[in-house]
Formats: C-alpha cells, sequence, structure tokens
C-alpha cells in the first residue's frame, strides 16, 4: 500500500490510499471532494493476461509488459450515472498515471490498454465514456450488450441475428442513441432506417446475470425482435 500511495502522489489528481487500523478495509481517497471507494489488493493473476490478449486493445509490448505485473488492484463504488462513470474515467487514468499497466471494467468485461483508456478518458465528447463501459457479444443465436448500467441505462438484446457481427454494430448505434439522444424511448416502439421499422422494443428484466452479479443491469434491457415476427398475422 505504502508505494501505492507514493505513485498516486507522485502522479497527481488528488487520490491517495489513506492509512487505516488493521481492522479497517483499506480506501481510496479523492482529497478534493472527500469520496472514498472501496479498495481492495489481490495476487497477480495470469488468466487476465491472456484476455487483454485477446481483446484485441493492447499492443504485444503493452500485453508483455502485463505479463510481469504483480498485483491486480480493484476499486468500486457507486454507479449508474454520468457523473459516476466520469468519476471512474478518472480514477483510471490517475491508475495509469501512477503506473497501472492496464485497466478492465467488471462490469462488462472490457479491457483497456493505457493508452487506449487515456483516450476513451480524455474526449471531450460523449462516445469515450460509452467505449469505455460498454460491450457487445456478437453469438451465433443472440447479440447482446453488458456495462449499460454504468452509465444509467437498458442493456440491449437481439435474438437470432441472421448477420451477428452486422447486428451488433446495429446495437451498438441503438445504445449510443439511447445514451446520448435523451429521447423518450417507450417499450413497444419500433426502430429501423430509411426502408422503416425494423424491430420493435420491448422492455424486459436482466435475467442473463444474477442479481449480485456486477454485470446485472438493474434498469433491464431491451429486446429488439423482428418487426414482421411482432405483426405477423
Amino acid at each position: 500500500m505504502e508505494q501505492l500511495q507514493a505513485a498516486l502522489v507522485k502522479a497527481g489528481g488528488g487520490y491517495s490510499v489513506p492509512d487505516v487500523d488493521a481492522d479497517e478495509a483499506a480506501y481510496l481517497l479523492h482529497q478534493p471532494s472527500g469520496q472514498r471507494f472501496a479498495l481492495s489488493v489481490m495476487e497477480r493473476d495470469d488468466d487476465i493476461v491472456e484476455l487483454f490478449a485477446d481483446s484485441g486493445r493492447a499492443s504485444p509490448a503493452e500485453v508483455r509488459a502485463l505479463r510481469n505485473h504483480q498485483v491486480k488492484v480493484f476499486i468500486s463504488g457507486p454507479g449508474g450515472s454520468l457523473e459516476a462513470a466520469r468519476t471512474f474515467l478518472a480514477i483510471g487514468a490517475a491508475f495509469i498515471r501512477a503506473g497501472a499497466l492496464a485497466i478492465m471494467v467488471d462490469n462488462c468485461g472490457n479491457c483497456h490498454s493505457p493508452r487506449d483508456w487515456l483516450s476513451l478518458a480524455g474526449d471531450k465528447k460523449m462516445g469515450g465514456m460509452y467505449w469505455a463501459f460498454v460491450s457487445v457479444t456478437a453469438g451465433k443465436n443472440e447479440v447482446f450488450s453488458a456495462g449499460m448500467h454504468c452509465l444509467g441505462f437498458r442493456d440491449a438484446e437481439l435474438p437470432n441475428p441472421a448477420d451477428p457481427q452486422a447486428l451488433g454494430m446495429m446495437l451498438h448505434e441503438f445504445l449510443g442513441y439511447t445514451y446520448q439522444s435523451g429521447a423518450n424511448i417507450l417499450d413497444g416502439d419500433p426502430i429501423g432506417g430509411p426502408e422503416g421499422p425494423e424491430f420493435i422494443l420491448h422492455h424486459v428484466e436482466c435475467t442473463r446475470y444474477p442479481k449480485d452479479s456486477p454485470w446485472h443491469n438493474p434498469y433491464g434491457v431491451w429486446r429488439l425482435e423482428k418487426f414482421e415476427e411482432e405483426n405477423e398475422g
């Protein structure tokens, strides 16, 4: 903890790890605001290196550096709002400047190299925060997102995609719209393109992950059903 404290102070940003008694839990302190965040340190994790290697977000040199990591540091705190997401962007940036080799978002599995995280954290528009916290998985039988609850929004899922990769990007576009537009989107709304509606939106509960999972979205999920199937007959 002493090394971490020294590195954070040297990096600036106003974060520190105060000394605590033996029976107290460690925490990260943002000195200007007084905010506290739960902090824990665990031993190195070889499995996490492979996640970064497979993510495509880290260069070979960054992966090699990560293979030499000694510990993992977990930071957690309240989320579910744009303000909270900005706070964690800043925390991640402070740790990178203090020497962190990578950032992983435990709410969606996104893996970020230092350069990637600093680029997203420095984005003056809203896109950087979205790409930091939201992932989309394009599987054979469905396309679904994770991490929108970090921003205070519903995730989305699309069953039986005809083209998983293309519809994965479409899901990103839809989620980006729900996040940035401020539009009031309702259960039963149609969505589509210039040729007309393609899907009907349904608000469903998040049942993909248990409620105690960091991946669980308490705001729910938008399920996109094919427009023709919804209205046949």
